[in-house]
């Protein structure tokens, strides 16, 4: 799909059913093309661009550079493959994203023993925190990074979760412009989803690529995790103050990774902090009069299926998603946090 002359959307599979698609925008240049985002690490999704860069002229030794919406494996995991195809290729994001992705890069194992402690503190039984991983190690994992597990599903699966080693080779702050072959895209922070979080503004077109912080339908994740917790992130806040900064451009479409191009960004922004606003009041009366873990409100609250059937990545996002929502209501001044025997609890005020 071209989206402007020389601007292309492509598309390369996920590994979920529900959501089966990342796009891709290819800008193409004189010597080559740049892209921003690209897919999973996964053989499929490589075959998938390699296909895409063909349609428009191009194959994957042409990328000049791969500019990363944020450092989850659907938007970054093809990073390595692409610098193998074409060593010069330059790795783009903002430069407190790339602290973050150091920082995060590990693999099931390592997530495992830094998560546990971190869910048991929230409410999940520990004995079943402790199963779950047990289920989700050997679900995901393949024994040594470097081995060949000789099952395509098994090795698609983990090759999809994990993150690839690769460093960036530019690193935007909020409001740089990066301008190559004619094109001039203007880095704009959008943080929540992730601590670095880039949006890109294309300024000839009026064009906002928002990678995950603007989706069509479904909205992203937008966690307080362990190490957010540590660091004294406000995750929530960050991102409904991130939708009022990127609905303040004079904006004619909206180019997500996922779904549906946008042509009502403001409108767009405004149904998704609604949407918030809802699931805080949701949050709030989901804790019980006697107090509840947020594990416990998680249960209570409304996802796309019964979260007592997440398997525990899953459970982990939503508890996550729980407690940023509960973390704003502590600021709003409606609960309070009370820490019992290494177990939290939220109270109504």
């Amino acid at each position: 799909m071209e989206i402007v002359p020389g601007l292309h959307r492509l598309r390369t599979p996920m590994t979920s059913k529900a959501l089966p698609w990342i796009m891709p925008y290819a800008f193409e240049g004189p010597d080559g093309v740049s892209l921003f985002d690209s897919g999973y690490g996964t053989p499929e999704a490589s075959e998938w661009l390699t296909q895409q860069l063909h349609g428009i002229g191009y194959q994957p030794s042409d990328i000049r550079r791969l500019i990363v919406s944020h450092g989850h494996p659907d938007h970054i995991g093809m990073a390595g493959w692409i610098k193998e195809q074409s060593p010069h290729c330059e790795l783009v994001m903002l430069g407190r994203e790339a602290e973050w992705f150091h920082d995060m890069r590990h693999g099931p194992s390592e997530f495992m023993d830094r998560t546990g402690g971190w869910l048991v503190r929230h409410g999940v039984d520990p004995d079943e925190a402790k199963e779950a991983f047990r289920r989700a190690s050997a679900e995901h994992s393949s024994g040594d990074d470097n081995q060949d597990s000789g099952d395509v599903s098994t090795e698609t699966e983990r090759r999809s979760w994990s993150m690839p080693s690769v460093t960036a080779d530019v690193r935007l702050e909020d409001g740089d412009v990066l301008e190559f072959d004619n094109w001039k895209l203007e880095a704009v922070w959008t943080p929540g989803h992730t601590p670095g979080h880039l949006c890109m503004f294309e300024q000839q077109h009026q064009l906002m690529l928002t990678g995950d912080h603007v989706l069509s339908r479904i909205t992203p994740n937008v966690s307080l995790g362990d190490q957010d917790e540590r660091a004294g992130r406000r995750p929530l806040a960050e991102f409904l103050d991130s939708l009022k900064k990127v609905a303040a451009y004079d904006t004619k479409l909206a180019l997500p990774a996922h779904e549906d191009v946008i042509d009502d960004l403001p409108a767009r922004c405004a149904t998704i902090a609604r949407h918030h606003d809802d699931r805080l009041d949701e949050v709030y009366e989901g804790i019980d009069d006697d107090g509840s873990t947020a594990a416990d409100v998680s249960a209570e609250v409304t996802w796309n299926r019964p979260y007592e059937t997440f398997n525990v990545f899953k459970k982990r996002s939503a508890l996550g998603e729980t407690l940023s929502h509960l973390q704003l209501l502590e600021e709003h001044g409606r609960i309070a946090r009370q820490d019992d025997d290494g177990v939290v609890r939220w109270q109504r005020v």
